[in-house]
């Protein structure tokens, strides 16, 4: 979008070969982290925030990506949801998990959920910029799977692991040669774990249990320094390892369980018939 302010976007590097990018207008709840990977042969971005400006041309301005076929670079979605989604459509290859593929394909509402409200922007990304109007276009995307690895050049890859729960097509990226994950909203700092959303439409309290579970076990039995998530702060392997853990205790008692399942009842009318645009929120 070339009306852009040219200040939309903050990036900084935050190891040898990794980026991150934040829309530090944007309200910081839902601000989303998203990661440039400089492979030895390929680019890798993690997530692409909301799209209402264009951070392939960020990176493009700022010689982090090449704007030809010179040097390949991939897009890959952790999740469907619009702030790790909504700027996808602004590159060529885009891949996304394949249970949440027909969200983004198709920009339907309740599965991007589209939470975007006037409040929420310390400042209009462009002149006459209207959060009511605000949508995830239909993006074209392709499937990712359980076990795909994302060639990086000379050894190096991304292997995709699948753990859904906050959507059905979560995923965490492993980077083995650089002992790191990329979990986008799988799990983050909210303070406790017991924050972690599994009430969204297209939430599954059951399968966040069992996939923070098998999550914990795998970080048991592999050397990971960094987890860079989806939100908020970088983390530990023993910061995430316990947001997981009180995660699960919080779904142990029948309140917890009760308070997310009415949640999760609830929000789905919301964000199907996006209340949250009335004129008095917007």
């Amino acid at each position: 979008m070339s009306r852009q302010k040219q200040d939309w976007f903050l990036t900084r590097k935050v190891a040898d070969n990794i980026y991150l990018t934040t829309e530090e207008h944007f309200f910081e709840f839902n601000r989303c982290n998203i990661w440039l990977i400089k492979g030895p042969t390929k680019d890798v971005i993690i997530d692409t925030g909301l799209g209402v400006c264009n951070l392939k041309k960020h990176y493009e301005d700022r010689g982090l990506i090449s704007r030809d076929a010179s040097r390949p670079s991939e897009v890959i979605c952790t999740h469907v949801h619009f702030d790790h989604s909504g700027g996808a459509h602004h590159f060529d290859n885009v891949f996304i998990h394949e249970l949440d593929l027909p969200g983004l394909k198709c920009g339907q509402q309740v599965e991007t959920l589209n939470y975007v409200r006037q409040g929420h922007f310390h400042r209009d990304p462009y002149p006459g910029f209207s959060a009511c109007s605000y949508r995830v276009p239909s993006t074209d995307c392709q499937p990712l799977t359980n076990g795909d690895k994302i060639d990086l050049g000379d050894g190096q890859y991304l292997d995709v692991m699948h753990y859904p729960g906050h959507t059905k097509g979560s995923i965490v990226l492993f980077y083995p040669q650089a002992h790191c994950l990329f979990t986008g909203d799988f799990v983050y700092d909210t303070g406790d774990g017991a924050g972690l959303l599994d009430w969204l439409p297209n939430s599954s309290i059951r399968s966040y249990k069992q996939s923070a579970e098998s999550f914990c076990e795998w970080l048991s039995t592999h050397d990971v320094n960094k987890v860079y998530p989806g939100h908020g702060s970088i983390l530990t392997a023993s910061r995430t390892r316990q947001l997981l853990l009180q995660y699960l205790e919080s779904k142990d008692e029948f309140c917890g369980m009760a308070c997310a399942t009415c949640l999760r009842v609830l929000s789905t009318p919301y964000f199907r018939l996006g209340c949250f645009r009335c004129i008095l929120w917007c």
